[in-house]
């Protein structure tokens, strides 16, 4: 046990200093910075997590051919996240960039291993699935701590399966997950002093589906057991999911910018921004929560909750599509 409280006391303390050291060279020299804030959430925790992944594979008997491939995808993803940040990306070449990590991750074995779906159908979902959550993390990053928050409870609940698995790949990636999220929340809780940027979003969301990936769920006894991942990160697929029908239903282009967020839509509700953050913790805490059940439920038990999670889902759509809500 101490091992990994050195894990990630290192990734925690290297997080804060490494931030912290980000966000006054973007004072100093006025780059990286919007509305007088800096963009550095996303350079800070990579620079920790690379630097406390190194750590990892010397402490601990680690995949190193998995890890390394993590951090090699990361560092793609946050290094045009940067770009991004300076000089706004198109469209296509964010997709390619996401799409060149995802190949990346793919070529290393890092995909899923559904049965009956052979190799290019995992190499298929896999494709679409880190696409869709590298994207879905930076569409939840429109209010101070939330995307941080996500992260850090998503990680808790993947660190706790690897646990149970026990699984000590997934067990350290998680952990150093959990550091660096709550170490950057330090800054980013409202009123933040330091940004995500779309390198950090891009970031969370990249090692997020890749620790989902690599974590082991289903057995022969437990079907729905796949779909914990898809549970785990439920408030991030619904936040996107939502926000693409409000859109719809609004005859906006689904993937236009709006004010159409399940947030904005909570906090029009008449919260402060603080209780609407808490309540978005409690709704991805509720989702985490059901995905590390499924894991251990047996298949009547997961079919209700299943059940009940989409039921409740639907619920929110309706109390919430009406509502507008404002930047």
């Amino acid at each position: 046990m101490f091992k990994y409280l050195i894990i990630f006391t290192a990734a925690l303390i290297s997080g804060i200093l490494f931030t912290s050291l980000l966000a006054r060279i973007s004072w100093q020299y006025k780059i990286l910075k919007t509305k007088d804030i800096p963009l550095v959430g996303g350079p800070g925790m990579g620079l920790a997590f690379v630097l406390t992944c190194g750590l990892g594979i010397f402490t601990f008997d680690l995949s190193a051919v998995k890890v390394l491939a993590v951090v090699s995808a990361s560092l793609v993803m946050l290094f045009f996240g940067v770009i991004d940040d300076l000089r706004e990306l198109s469209v296509a070449q964010k997709f390619l960039t996401q799409s060149f990590c995802a190949i990346l991750l793919i070529s290393f074995g890092i995909k899923t291993n559904i049965m009956y779906f052979g190799f290019w159908g995992n190499a298929l979902i896999t494709f679409f699935w880190i696409v869709g959550m590298t994207n879905a993390f930076n569409l939840l990053d429109i209010m101070d701590g939330l995307a941080a928050g996500t992260a850090l409870i998503v990680s808790s609940a993947f660190l706790l399966i690897g646990f149970l698995s026990p699984d000590l790949n997934v067990q350290i990636l998680s952990l150093i997950l959990c550091a660096v999220s709550a170490g950057f929340l330090i800054f980013n809780l409202p009123p933040a002093k330091v940004y995500l940027g779309n390198s950090g979003s891009h970031f969370f969301g990249l090692l997020i589906a890749s620790v989902a990936l690599i974590t082991h769920y289903a057995s022969g006894e437990n079907v729905f057991a796949l779909l914990s991942p898809v549970m785990i990160l439920g408030l991030p697929i619904m936040d996107t999911i939502l926000l693409i029908i409000f859109r719809v239903i609004k005859k906006k282009a689904p993937f236009k910018k709006s004010s159409d967020h399940l947030a904005l839509k909570i906090g029009a509700l008449g919260l402060s921004p603080s209780v609407t953050i808490l309540v978005m913790y409690l709704l991805c805490f509720i989702f985490a929560g059901c995905g590390v059940i499924l894991t251990r439920a047996n298949n009547l038990l997961a079919g209700a909750i299943i059940i009940s999670v989409f039921l409740f889902s639907i619920g929110i759509f309706i109390k919430l599509v009406k509502i507008e809500a404002y930047d």
